[in-house]
């Protein structure tokens, strides 16, 4: 086998290994050497039937002919062991190399030769030369390693036509060696080695004793100091280059590639004799027999040679029996060790029986030990080979000492304890399975009682076993005990060959008949811990190998935690020296230790061979696989473990490499790999994990390894970081880490980067520690313009409406002034348009964290992006802004960012917006390292845990890429800093220009809507639900023809359009209305590409918004109003005025210019009332009106009549001028106004609103009700009339005056209106033809005085008629009561008429049914008796109501009322009003006064 390391040591067998050291020479490269190792490493196992045996008498004493059946085994070394390792022979032979093996190119040989054609002949190199070469290279070799006892040099791929000097060896190559070439080379010289064994053993036999291993090497020298053992053991752990004038050896190069492993060691003095098989003849020359050694110079070797004493015959007499004896077992052992390396295990065992007979008999534990030891691997070679053997008595414990004055049969072992196997060939396979199985029934005893015999010299004699040997012992037989014990304690052919070569083959499941009481793993545990030396004990190179040992063991059984702890004091052995020799490094290159880093070897271009060599091995990536074992042990999170490779980026790797690059970066593994790190860090103690990692930082920049210091830096931030998505608020999601440990790291990335750079490594980076590094992304609009919207065709349409329509409806549905969501569903990218966007990063460490570039990472349309390098400020989390462009129309998704962080590799990193934290599992199945890296999802058909950890959500942004549209942009208006200033009434024009910005798309879809503070408020006031009907009426009405801003359009049939580059003018009109401070012109734009009614999908449009300042002070106000009755005296008197100037009156009717003085204007407005109707049809409108303005304001205030009145004047007019601050009343004649619809309900003005059934929450009283209603149609008939308007003389501002604060009472509507029901009543004689009033004789008895009051004389007859007028539009069936009473006295008086008051007839009597607008008369003869003053009344009252279809005077039910609904007016008919079964009651409007005389005149 191929052995590099001293770990070999600790397999069991490695006593029946011979060890040969393989070293190179002459030019010849790394990958060829390790060729020609690897083909001898095929044929390590060589079978003493294929050996020749030597031809030379003296030399048979190995023979193989005595054992055909035996094995010669080799190790296959290229460095040789530590100097610890020799001062262990011959007490552990095995140790050191036998042979020494030279191994050539023979490519270079004949390249040698066949150099430089042109040269001289004389100057060229002959092969004669070559091998000359060669020879002295031998020589050298034979010279070096003296103690070796076969020496040759093998050319490799080389065919020799002539015989070759001896000991030089031509090897073909491949292609033309045969399969049994290389077999025969290596029998050859286990030929040589076995007869030059002969001369070793005699001259072993030759010695009287040999002393017990100790350990020569002081404190001092086991850390790192030369040691002073032979065997150029001061060079043998690192050799130095060769002299520059040494032909034949490899170059400076080479052999420094080759360094501590395969260099050729130090050149000796010429003078010094050379290494030959002759048996030594003085005792310095044998190991061994000196407790002590010291380096000696060649001229003081050759004089100790010729001074020292011949032990060539010479007697042992001069030594007692007892030390005779014991030194003869003593010699066995080594004898019997030689027969083992031999493959001539029965000479062995046989020998080696006898030596620990006698050591057992003298007490020798050390050697007794060994001796059991050697046995032990026999009996094992027995088993590997397939022989039957039989388990000699000596290893059974409790067996007698042996008598040391015994006779000879003391000496050798009873025939029935070992088998004759010299003669055999076969075995019978049950004898050698019950063999086998006797063996490890016996093994834990015989092992035990190995180790106590160790501990034994230790403590009652002066042979002390060195830590290593015991150390090595020790980890050897738990190996051993390991693999049985694994095995169930059975041992097949594949156990047998962990045994022998430690070849790792499954293991068999044994039944459970099979199972035996072997040790279990805790015994064997406890019996490994037994090998863990002390910190002082050995050196550190040997420390280190004993730890490895036992972690291997410990590993092998299943003890992962023990298996770490002792690895992490491997790492803490390790550390100081390291440290140490990278200080003494530092010194010999003259820096500072700690720029060490940065001071390698920078000839050629600046990097250091070792890592410029493409075939370099790799021995650092073993290193941090070996450190990464001990971390993920401790719950490490390992960029490893979690499938990221540190190191050189897969930029410039294969395509296989960009695969995996792109697998390990998708968003599936980096949930996985999110999960899996919450895993690994809640596992194990945290500061344990810290501790470890700097352990590991530590031993990585003491080597120096770059890429390792990047590692396990950034697995420490990882480790000891939260690991989290944290929300807002979130206070746990710091790093378990000070801020000076975490700036310390962050230097430390930084610092092993620049080191990398100045070393010519341009790509050595780590991965960064944080997979939530992109919190967010969000599309951001742009400064210029807002990013378009999506419509429906319907809305398109809706917006035509409302823009054909000069006044806008404020309730019309309008799209476009909708407000946006705050989280838009389909955000939108315009193509050829660049688009910013919000990137959201996250730092949770307390350093800044350097990003040399970012960009967005999209899918989809093609894309332009743009990078940007920032600095994330320490634990927050920071925005930067990219910007991209797409190329065309389609769909584009953002699915995160790829970002390059300082001394970390390219990557992307998803999108995380939702907070995340892995949540734990509280009832846990798992115990111990099962809980490590456990997977969170559950098995198939398992029911899931609530609470269990679910992974992070990674989020994508999808947008919309729409075609190129226009972009408009404001480029004046007429308005001063977009600023207005009007008085309340007040009417104003602006402009607005706007350009198209676009060179390629013109804007053909203009869209103006207007929004003001006031529509906000009248909103929220409408949407209030305890408003009454009226309040409502009054808002939306004054939301409906109050609009504050107004598009006035020039050509209004037309669309308006902007071309690429053009321009358009808007006309604005502003109106003053109280409370409007703010106001907003929105233009939606956008470009159809075709007519609006062939749109049929979607379109989009973007806005252009132009914010305006509005300032509108109050002008005139009106303070109060009233209105005023006229009755019929104020007629009469005022047409007694009209007999006397009829001349002026009738100028004053004709002329349309208010009167100079105010005292007239009364007067006037009466005569012209006169002039055309009777005064009972008129009232007086009053007004109030203040002027609020600080300039003087002429107001003007009409009643327009309309047309269908022709005897009516068209309009009532009055003007006043008020002064600032004045307050003037107007009288305005006002004609009475009759309402047929009074008691409809009140309407709304929202189509929103038109229900079928609207629920009021407080129902007012039907009187309530009516009242209610008439005063709002009164109101709303009396405001179509009245015209109020201002204007300002100095300044020619004009403005209309808001009349809607008039408001009415039920006093001012009595006045007012004109009853449905007419009832007049006159009153003439009896007579047919009344006498004339312009008779004043004492025969009249009559007399008018107005059209309602009477002169009568006593007992004359009279007619009184009453007329009843329907001005309804139902029929109705009035009941008329009269009712005669005296003027002026109280109730009960006044209803005393008799000898007062007669008449004829009824006064109360049934109507017939009365139609709409029929009239009837009824007439009732009277007879004043007596003189007084009376008054005649009148009701007439509905007698009931007749079933009235359509009409909105009906009900519901029964009683002949329609149904809700009916009525058109929302369902709010008279149903409200008036009462189940109510009848409606009508009075007279003035009564009749009659005035009773004697005398009429």
């Amino acid at each position: 086998m191929v052995s590099g390391d001293c770990g070999f040591f600790q397999v069991l067998a490695v006593p029946a290994f011979v060890r040969a050291l393989l070293l190179p020479v002459g030019k010849i490269n790394n990958h060829r050497f390790s060729s020609f190792v690897a083909r001898l490493g095929e044929h390590k196992i060589i079978s003493l039937a294929d050996v020749s045996p030597d031809g030379r008498p003296h030399r048979t004493m190995f023979s193989p002919l005595a054992f055909p059946a035996g094995t010669v085994l080799y190790d296959l070394t290229t460095s040789l062991p530590p100097p610890s390792h020799f001062a262990l022979t011959p007490f552990e032979l095995y140790r050191e190399p036998l042979v020494v093996v030279a191994l050539a190119d023979g490519n270079e040989l004949l390249h040698a030769t066949d150099e430089a054609p042109n040269t001289a002949q004389e100057d060229r190199v002959s092969p004669d030369e070559n091998f000359s070469h060669l020879l002295n290279s031998l020589d050298r070799l034979k010279v070096d390693y003296h103690r070796a006892l076969v020496h040759q040099v093998l050319v490799f791929d080389y065919v020799s036509a002539v015989a070759l000097p001896a000991g030089v060896v031509a090897v073909p190559s491949p292609e033309q060696s045969k399969t049994t070439t290389i077999k025969t080379l290596m029998a050859n010289w286990t030929s040589l080695l076995l007869a030059e064994m002969t001369t070793l053993a005699k001259s072993f036999q030759a010695l009287p004793s040999l002393d017990s291993p100790t350990t020569p090497l002081s404190t001092r020298s086991l850390n790192g100091k030369p040691s002073s053992l032979d065997f150029d053991r001061d060079n043998s752990s690192k050799p130095s280059r060769p002299t520059s004038n040494t032909q034949g050896f490899a170059n400076d190069a080479a052999v420094a590639r080759f360094q501590n492993r395969m260099s050729m060691p130090t050149q000796r003095p010429s003078g010094e004799s050379s290494g030959t098989a002759t048996p030594p003849t003085t005792f310095d020359a044998i190991a061994g027999v000196s407790r002590t050694s010291s380096p000696v110079r060649s001229d003081e070797r050759r004089q100790s040679s010729r001074d020292g004493i011949s032990i060539q015959g010479l007697a042992s007499s001069g030594l007692g029996e007892r030390e005779r004896i014991k030194g003869k077992g003593r010699i066995g052992v080594v004898i019997g060790s030689l027969y083992l390396l031999a493959g001539r295990w029965p000479d062995a065992v046989k020998e080696l029986v006898e030596s620990a007979s006698i050591a057992r008999g003298h007490s020798d534990y050390l050697w007794h030990a060994k001796s059991l030891d050697y046995i032990l691997v026999c009996l094992f070679m027995y088993a590997w080979a397939g022989m039957d053997f039989q388990i000699p008595q000596i290893c059974y414990p409790g067996t007698e000492k042996s008598n040391p004055s015994s006779n000879k049969a003391a000496y050798h072992t009873p025939s029935s304890s070992l088998p004759d196997l010299t003669s055999l060939k076969s075995s019978n396979p049950a004898s050698r399975l019950v063999s086998i199985q006797n063996l490890i029934n016996l093994l834990p005893d015989l092992v035990t009682n190995i180790l106590n015999l160790y501990a034994r010299a230790t403590t009652f004699t002066d042979d002390r076993l060195p830590q290593l040997a015991y150390s090595e012992s020790t980890i050897r037989f738990s190996r051993l005990l390991s693999i049985i014990q694994l095995s169930h304690g059975n041992l097949d052919d594949g156990g047998l060959k962990r045994v022998i070569f430690n070849i790792e083959t499954p293991l068999k499941k044994a039944l459970p008949s099979q199972l035996t009481q072997f040790p279990s793993k805790s015994e064997i545990c406890a019996l490994l811990f037994r090998a863990f030396p002390t910190p002082t004990s050995l050196s550190t190179a040997d420390h280190v190998t004993v730890l490895i040992g036992i972690a291997s063991v410990l590993g092998s059984l299943g003890y992962d935690r023990k298996k770490a702890l002792v690895l992490k004091e491997l790492i803490s052995t390790l550390l100081p020296a390291l440290i140490q020799a990278r200080k003494a490094g530092a010194a010999e290159m003259g820096v500072h230790p700690a720029a060490s880093l940065t001071s390698l070897d920078t000839t050629n271009g600046g990097l250091n061979p070792l890592y410029r060599d493409s075939s370099f091995d790799g021995s650092e990536d073993g290193l941090q696989d070996f450190l990464s074992i001990v971390c993920k042990i401790y719950g490490v999170v390992l960029s490893t473990q979690l499938g990221l490779d540190n190191g050189l980026d897969s930029s410039t790797a294969s395509g296989s490499d960009a695969s995996n690059k792109s697998h390990r970066d998708s968003t599936e593994s980096i949930v996985n790999r999110a999960i899996q790190q919450a895993t690994t860090r809640s596992f194990g103690a945290r500061p344990l994990k810290v501790d470890l990692l700097r352990s590991c930082i530590n031993l990585c920049e003491a080597l120096p390894d770059l890429e390792g210091v990047l590692r396990f830096s950034a697995d420490l931030l990882r480790t000891a970081g939260s690991g989290l998505a944290p929300a807002p608020n979130d206070k746990d999601s710091s790093p378990a880490l000070t801020v000076e440990d975490q700036v310390r790291l962050a230097s430390n990335i930084s610092r092993t980067v620049g080191a990398a750079r100045k070393l010519g490594l341009e790509q050595l980076e780590t991965e960064y520690w944080d997979e939530f590094l992109v919190r967010g992304i969000e599309v951001i609009e742009s400064s210029l313009s807002k990013p378009p919207k999506p419509h429906a065709k319907a809305e398109l349409e809706v917006a035509e409406t409302i823009s054909k329509k000069t006044d806008k409806s404020p309730f019309i549905y309008n799209p476009f002034l909708k407000v946006a969501p705050s989280s838009v569903a389909e955000p939108l990218l315009v193509a050829l348009e660049e688009a910013g966007f919000k990137v959201t990063l996250q730092n949770l460490y307390d350093f800044d964290v350097e990003v040399e570039w970012i960009r967005l990472e999209c899918s989809g349309v093609s894309f332009d992006n743009s990078t940007l390098s920032t600095i994330i400020g320490p634990y927050r989390t920071q925005s930067v802004f990219l910007s991209g462009t797409p190329k065309t129309a389609g769909s584009l998704n953002i699915t995160g960012c790829i970002a390059k962080i300082k001394g970390c590799r390219e990557r992307r990193f998803p999108i995380f917006s939702t907070p995340w934290a892995s949540k734990q599992d509280i009832k846990s199945k798992y115990v111990g390292l099962a809980a490590n890296g456990v997977e969170l999802t559950p098995r198939p058909g398992s029911r899931k845990v609530p609470g269990a950890s679910q992974g992070p959500i990674a989020s994508t942004i999808a947008l919309k890429v729409i075609e190129p549209q226009p972009e408009l942009i404001v480029t004046s208006i007429s308005l001063s800093q977009s600023a207005i200033m009007l008085l309340e009434g007040e009417t104003k024009t602006f402009t607005v220009t706007l350009q198209n910005l676009s060179s390629t798309v013109p804007a053909d879809l203009l869209l103006l809507s207007f929004n003001d503070s006031t529509t906000s408020h009248l909103q929220s006031a409408t949407a209030n639900k305890d408003l009454s009907p009226a309040d409502i009426y009054e808002l939306e009405l004054s939301s409906l023809q109050n609009q504050a801003l107004r598009w006035k359009r020039k050509d209004v049939d037309g669309d308006a359009a902007i071309a690429p580059g053009g321009e358009i003018t808007l006309e604005i009109e502003v109106l003053g209305k109280p409370g409007f401070s703010q106001g907003t012109v929105q233009v939606d734009y956008g470009y159809l590409g075709m007519p609006k009614v062939d749109v049929k999908d979607r379109f989009y449009t973007r806005q252009v918004t132009i914010p305006l300042n509005v300032t509108v002070n109050a002008s005139i106000d009106l303070v109060r109003n009233d209105i005023i009755p006229l009755n019929s005296d104020f007629a009469s008197s005022q047409q007694q005025l009209q007999r006397k100037d009829t001349g002026s009156l009738e100028t004053h009717a004709h002329n349309p210019t208010p009167p100079v003085e105010e005292h007239a204007s009364l007067s006037h407005l009466l005569q012209t009332l006169n002039l055309h109707s009777s005064t009972e049809d008129h009232c007086l409108l009053l007004l109030d009106l203040r002027n609020s303005w600080p300039n003087t304001l002429l107001a003007t205030l009409e009643i327009r009549l309309p047309p269908s009145e022709p005897t009516s004047p068209p309009t009532y007019t009055q003007h006043t001028t008020l002064q600032p601050g004045q307050t003037n009343r107007l009288i305005l004649p006002l004609p009475l106004l009759h309402q047929p619809n009074q008691h409809h309900p009140i309407p709304s003005l929202n189509p929103l609103t038109k229900r079928q059934y609207i629920h009021q929450t407080n129902t007012p009283s039907p009187q309530t009700e009516r009242a209610t209603r008439e005063s709002f149609w009164y109101r709303h008939q009396l405001l179509s009339l009245l015209h109020a308007t201002w204007h300002e003389p100095f300044t020619n501002r004009t403005g209309i005056i808001n009349t809607r604060a008039i408001r009415l009472n039920a006093r001012m509507i009595s006045a007012l209106k004109v009853e449905e029901i007419g009832i007049e009543m006159t009153l003439s004689p009896a007579e047919e033809t009344p006498p004339s009033p312009k008779n004043n004789s004492n025969t009249t008895i009559f007399k008018q005085l107005s059209p309602f009051k009477y002169f009568v004389k006593i007992d004359a007859f009279l007619t009184l008629t009453t007329r009843i007028t329907n001005r309804t539009s139902d029929p109705i069936r009035p009941f008329l009561r009269l009712q005669p009473t005296l003027r002026n006295q109280p109730h009960t008086i006044a209803l005393d008429l008799s000898k007062k008051f007669a008449w004829s007839g009824l006064l109360q009597r049934a109507l017939p049914l009365l139609g709409p607008g029929e009239s009837r008369e009824v007439s009732l003869g009277v007879c004043v008796l007596c003189e007084g003053e009376f008054e005649i009344g009148a009701l007439v009252e509905e007698v009931r109501a007749l079933e009235r279809g359509g009409d909105a005077a009906g009900g519901s039910g029964s009683g002949g009322r329609n149904r809700a609904g009916t009525d058109g007016f929302g369902g709010m008919g008279r149903g409200v009003v008036w009462r189940r079964g109510e009848r409606r009651v009508w009075g007279v409007r003035e009564v009749c006064v009659v005035y009773g005389r004697d005398v009429v005149r």
